[in-house]
Formats: structure tokens, sequence, C-alpha cells
């Protein structure tokens, strides 16, 4: 009786080392093709406390239940991860994207950043606002019907990080070295005004680009 006690006990020791050992590495977050805008994302995982767990090559702390959670400098783009542990390996692909507008290779507007964007319809005496993103320090104008309305630089925004940047101390807002330029104007009659013409001048350069709205 006790060598078949002693034999069932070494069984469920065995079967237990073996499921132990057969744990699978997770990775609770991020998922893959994971996209963000901050500098930094932070791992989120376990895996058996014995043996080493490795992210991109290199050695990650852990707790003494195996518990993970590091945080690694992002790319702009495709970022790979590759989470090991012994013969698991977890790839998690990340995207960090850009929150600043993107200005063209030479002089001109951001993407995106003339507005109206869309037409709009406005009474007599009502105003009509425009506005553009640009580099500092330009001079800014709309030409609408012969009219000229200057667009006045705007006080910096400033850009607030998203909620996660908490986990990485990455959570200070951050000013934009973009400068948005407004004004605006009224007209006596409701007829069609056309679409306005932006204009940009900066030092001895300058361009124009026709706006979507009218």
């Amino acid at each position: 009786m006790k060598k078949l006690l002693g034999l069932i006990l070494f069984n469920f020791s065995l079967a237990s080392s073996v499921a132990l050992a057969e744990k699978p590495l997770l990775v609770v977050f991020p998922s893959t093709n994971y996209q963000t805008s901050t500098e930094k994302i932070f791992f989120i995982g376990t895996a058996p406390p014995g043996g080493q767990v490795l992210i991109n090559g290199k050695l990650v702390k852990r707790s003494q239940a195996g518990h993970f959670s590091p945080s690694f400098p992002l790319q702009l783009g495709e970022n790979i991860f590759k989470v090991r542990y012994q013969n698991q390996e977890r790839e998690i692909k990340i995207n960090r994207v850009s929150t600043q507008p993107e200005l063209p290779a030479g002089l001109g507007f951001a993407k995106d950043s003339l507005t109206p964007a869309t037409d709009i319809t406005r009474l007599p005496g009502e105003l009509i606002c425009f506005s553009a993103i640009a580099p500092p320090q330009a001079t800014v104008w709309v030409n609408l019907v012969n009219q000229n309305i200057t667009l006045l630089a705007q006080p910096s925004f400033t850009q607030l990080p998203p909620d996660a940047s908490i986990l990485t101390g990455l959570n200070q807002p951050t000013l934009s070295s973009l400068t948005k330029y407004q004004g605006c104007t009224t007209v006596a009659n409701a007829a069609d005004l056309g679409k306005p013409q932006f204009n940009l001048q900066l030092d001895d350069q300058r361009i124009t680009q026709t706006g979507l709205g009218k």
C-alpha cells in the first residue's frame, strides 16, 4: 500500500511538473498590430517563474510569480518586438503614428489643415472664418472675391498625451512646433463666393493653395 501511495504521489508530482513546464508564455498587452502615438510602449505579461523572458534579445526583469511589465522606446512607423520564453515566442507589431500635422517637403500648408474643408452657407453679415496650419513666422492670408483676409498666428496649441502614457512616465503635454493661423470676414450678400485661395509667404518664398470648401 505504501509503495502504491508513493507511486501515485510521484506520478502526480511528475504530471504537475510537466503541466507547469508547458504553461504558455502570455502577453496580455499590447496586442499585435497595436497602434499608438506615444514614444514608449509597455508590455504586460507572464510566464513560469523558472527560465528567462527576453524581448528583442534583452533580458526582462520579472516578479517572483513570473510577471513582467517593462517599457521600450518606439520609432515612428512599424516596430516589431519578439517576446521569447524558452522555446516559445510571440511576435508583436506596433505602429507608432505621429499626432503632428504633416507638412510637405517644401513650403506649404499642413495636410488637411485648410478650413472650411466643405461647402458652407452663410447669411449676409454673418462671419466666415478661415484657418490653416503652417510653419511659424509666416504670413498667411486668404483671397476671397478680390478681398484679402489676413490670418493671424494663434497661440501654440498643446497636445495632450494618451491615457496609457501614465504607465510609461511620458504623460506631460507637448507644444506643437507648427502654428495655426486664423481670420474671419463678413460678406454683404449670399451670392456664390467661389473657393478661397490660401496664400502662404515665408522669407522670399510664396505659395497659393485653393481651399476645398466654398
